[in-house]
């Protein structure tokens, strides 16, 4: 297990959170109530949330049905900026995709949110904004972004974590390490560290920056499994992240 520890000094950490997460709703391959279950019967973690690209029905499902559940359950998506992915936790509204970084971090500010920047370091997704954040880590602080996700789970790019942590190891900002799982087995490969046990707990945690990011990469089998899947649809023209049907499977 990787460990990425800030600016945390003599406060222990006893919550345990995965704030980056995918449904059926958006690519993930397992419904939201499979996920929760599965979260449900692993009983490793206090806080998760659900945060499929610009999709909120499955967030919003999972919210209303949180006391079902004996973990606690954040509100939110994942945005598609012009500069790459941004996870909007305590979100219950959409936010448009295509933004800036700034006009994004502001949308989920208007909401009462948080924004934490997801995978600043992988080249897939928008390599120019990594080259910019490489160069010029002060420009989250600038735009807005709350928190940074230093370890993704389910990073693409070798490396890309390891660089995360050394480019902003100055930065004023708080770690957080997530899963970014598409499947239940993925859950939890990636946690966030924080003081308490609430959802409430991890916002302020956030807030003073009491969090750590500890986790390890997918398995090779889940990659297999999720490509086998994910291709077919692909090249079916069944995948539809980007014009889902008006009644996604929820349950």
């Amino acid at each position: 297990m990787l460990i990425m520890k800030h600016h945390v000094k003599n406060v222990e950490l006893t919550g345990r959170a995965d704030l980056h997460m995918h449904t059926t709703v958006s690519d993930g391959i397992a419904t939201v109530a499979a996920m929760l279950d599965h979260v449900a019967k692993r009983g490793e973690l206090d806080v998760i949330a659900i945060t499929d690209h610009d999709r909120l029905e499955a967030s919003l499902w999972a919210y209303a049905h949180r006391d079902r559940y004996p973990f606690e359950i954040i509100p939110g998506l994942e945005v598609t900026t012009r500069d790459g992915h941004v996870l909007a936790l305590w979100c219950t509204d959409p936010i448009a995709e295509g933004m800036s970084l700034a006009e994004t971090c502001s949308a989920i500010h208007d909401q009462g949110g948080v924004a934490v920047l997801a995978h600043p370091f992988e080249p897939t997704i928008a390599p120019k904004a990594s080259w910019r954040y490489f160069r010029q880590p002060q420009v989250l602080v600038e735009s807005g972004v709350d928190a940074i996700e230093v370890f993704n789970a389910g990073a693409f790019t070798p490396g890309n974590n390891w660089l995360a942590g050394l480019v902003f190891k100055n930065s004023p900002l708080p770690f957080v390490g997530n899963s970014d799982a598409h499947m239940p087995a993925s859950v939890g490969t990636g946690i966030t560290h924080f003081r308490g046990k609430t959802a409430d707990d991890l916002r302020t945690s956030l807030k003073h920056g009491w969090t750590a990011a500890e986790g390890k990469p997918w398995g090779l089998t889940v990659y297999l499994k999720l490509s086998l899947i994910m291709i077919p649809k692909k090249l079916n023209g069944s995948l539809e992240t980007n014009a889902p049907s008006a009644r996604p499977t929820l349950t």
